[in-house]
């Protein structure tokens, strides 16, 4: 099973002020854009698909370098990834995943703040 698709942008343009990226994704109701610190983790969470934006959930590394963790829920499939942006990150429902910021990162999601809440949930600890 497929947790997680990762494409590059298509380079459309460069020259001496920089380089030009594009790519399609589907339309979504709204934006978060972060940033994190080298070092930092977050996520370690999983979305079941309920909101139209988290099925899948798509981030847009826009700087910096990642280490992306992902797992099925149930533990039994899971992937690790070194991603250096530009990259486009589509997770798949009930795909438990983690950001390592390698570099002080910049990324932006593809929801609001409200689809996140209403469909996110956290691994039980076996605590």
């Amino acid at each position: 099973m497929k947790l997680v698709e990762i494409k590059s942008l298509d380079l459309i343009g460069e020259n001496e002020k920089g380089k030009t990226f594009g790519f399609e994704t589907i339309a979504r109701s709204g934006f978060i854009f972060a940033e994190r610190k080298k070092d930092t983790v977050s996520g370690n969470h999983f979305h079941q698909g309920i909101s139209h934006s988290k099925n899948p959930e798509i981030l847009l590394l826009t700087s910096g370098k990642i280490e992306l963790n992902v797992s099925s829920i149930d533990g039994e499939n899971s992937q690790s990834f070194i991603l250096e942006s530009p990259k486009l990150i589509e997770i798949k429902p009930n795909t438990l995943h983690t950001v390592i910021a390698l570099t002080d990162i910049q990324f932006l999601e593809f929801n609001s703040l409200e689809e996140h809440k209403a469909d996110t949930f956290y691994p039980q600890s076996n605590a």
